[in-house]
């Protein structure tokens, strides 16, 4: 498995020492580590991972209000590793900005398996916004060549096909988007 970097974030170092180890085993290719909630958002200014790793409590929160920071401003997969007494609770606040939570004391193979799952969904996440995103760029597209289209059929009499094909050919002729000759029709009118 070619994979790229992990963040941990733990207070306690000889935890990181073990989960960092196994992870670079597993073919992460850096694994850097944070042992507060506050240098983990430092931290994720300037690097970004694939996968984040939160053991939880950390020294300056219980790791909720991280997870809720950070899980829009990345494509991480986030898992977080929770005390049996906390762990209902990060369920409940952490399910709708799909962190997994696992509660300790883990199981490697486990964790393995999770950290595969989390990075893979959020890949898929990711591809699936990007998606998304085209598709409303292109319908916001065709709105404004419409617009225009209707204008054109209005102001200078031409019919839908006529305005259409006006838009086509001089998209052609000036080499520039359809969208361009929409946004100037639009605005010369």
């Amino acid at each position: 498995m070619s994979a790229g970097g992990i963040l941990i974030v733990c207070s306690r170092p000889e935890v990181i020492k073990d989960l960092r180890t196994l992870m670079l085993q597993q073919g992460y290719s850096a694994a850097e580590y944070s042992l507060s909630a506050n240098e983990a958002r430092r931290k994720l200014d300037i690097f970004e991972p694939e996968l984040i790793l939160i053991n939880s409590p950390l020294q300056d929160e219980l790791g909720i209000d991280l997870v809720l920071d950070i899980a829009d401003k990345t494509d991480a997969g986030i898992i977080v590793l929770s005390k049996h007494e906390h762990l209902e609770e990060m369920q409940f606040k952490l399910e709708r900005v799909g962190a997994l939570i696992l509660p300790k004391p883990i199981n490697k193979t486990i964790l393995l398996q999770t950290s595969r799952f989390a990075v893979n969904s959020r890949k898929s996440l990711k591809g699936l916004k990007h998606q998304n995103d085209d598709l409303e760029k292109r319908i916001n597209d065709r709105k404004i060549i419409e617009k225009a289209k209707w204008l054109l059929v209005e102001k200078m009499n031409m019919t839908e096909p006529q305005a259409h094909r006006y838009i086509q050919k001089r998209a052609m002729d000036t080499r520039v988007s359809q969208i361009k000759v929409a946004e100037e029709i639009l605005s010369s009118y």
